[in-house]
């Protein structure tokens, strides 16, 4: 196991620093002048080549790479071009937002999404399975920021059962799960989706297996062969697409915080790219990274639990 971490933390080394450079490239290639955007347009010319030498925009982007790469090495992501704030700052205080958003999401998509699919599994053919079925097709298909936007005005607009913006008042829980249940329901309907079409898939396939049937021969419940037989060894796929899932939930979030005016990384990244604050472009994207990253190396350590005859070398 140690030697499965030892790999796998080597090889996020490579993956973060291309992030890296994609990154760096992209938010410098793109129209626009984070100088211009701070300073207004009514700056002058001197008031702009000064700003911009201050700044370190002035020097060539390989240099400016070297820059980053070394603040990087000392856990330093730099300051806000537009605020001025350390850029790990304004992380800190808008990744638990975040976290929260996609924990929420998380668990609408397993809690709906894993009991739809072993439903659909055990019941082929049936109106549960169709109806899982057009479910997870409408899931999938629908944009999430069309889904958001029908759910605020129904829920929020009309009914006032939910907030329509914000993230509920600081350091009051139950105003904080409120606000939390629309924008969690918006980014966990694609999930649902995934994981019931997924789980579907693997029961049928496990459910036809000899020793499921052996099980049935002798005696066992049909609960116990679905939930103790079936389910446990069809869990690896579904494992594997929920990890996945939390990755495609953090960039969800983007638009979802947005659509909710939540105060998270999303909407911190689209303040940032609009105003083309590199730092925190640049910062928000790497965190993203390393969390999606982690995440990956917790679902294969959950494989080895899962399932002891996997071997890692």
């Amino acid at each position: 196991m140690r030697g499965l971490l030892a790999a796998r933390l080597a090889a996020t080394v490579p993956t973060v620093l291309g992030v890296i450079i994609v990154v760096f490239l992209v938010v410098h290639f793109i129209p626009g002048d984070p100088v211009i955007a701070m300073l207004g347009d009514s700056a002058t010319a001197e008031q702009v080549e000064e700003t911009r030498r201050l700044l370190g925009l002035d020097a060539p982007l390989p240099v400016q790479f070297a820059r980053v790469i070394a603040r990087y090495v000392r856990l330093d992501l730099g300051r806000s071009i537009i605020t001025r704030r350390p850029v790990i700052g304004e992380i800190r205080s808008r990744f638990p937002h975040t976290l929260w958003l996609a924990a929420g999401a998380m668990l609408v998509s397993v809690a709906v999404g894993l009991p739809l699919g072993v439903l659909a599994a055990t019941r082929r053919g049936s109106l549960v399975d169709l109806s899982s079925l057009v479910l997870s097709t409408a899931g999938i298909a629908a944009p999430v920021f069309w889904i958001g936007l029908l759910l605020s005005l129904l829920f929020a607009t009309r009914l006032g059962w939910f907030p329509t913006i914000g993230a509920g008042r600081v350091g009051d829980l139950g105003s904080m799960l409120h606000a939390l249940v629309l924008p969690s329901v918006t980014l966990g309907l694609s999930g649902i989706a995934l994981i019931a079409r997924m789980t579907r898939s693997c029961m049928l396939e496990v459910l036809r297996e000899d020793y499921v049937r052996t099980a049935r021969a002798k005696g066992a419940t049909e609960r116990a062969v679905v939930f103790r037989h079936a389910l446990k060894n069809a869990a690896i796929p579904i494992v594997t697409i929920i990890g996945l899932n939390v990755g495609y939930l953090l960039g969800g979030a983007v638009l979802v915080e947005t659509v909710f005016a939540r105060p998270g990384l999303g909407k911190l990244l689209v303040d940032a790219i609009l105003s083309r604050d590199y730092p925190v472009v640049q910062g928000v994207t790497l965190t993203v990274a390393i969390s999606f990253v982690a995440v990956n190396l917790v679902t294969d350590l959950v494989y080895g639990w899962l399932d002891p005859r996997i071997q890692y070398q």
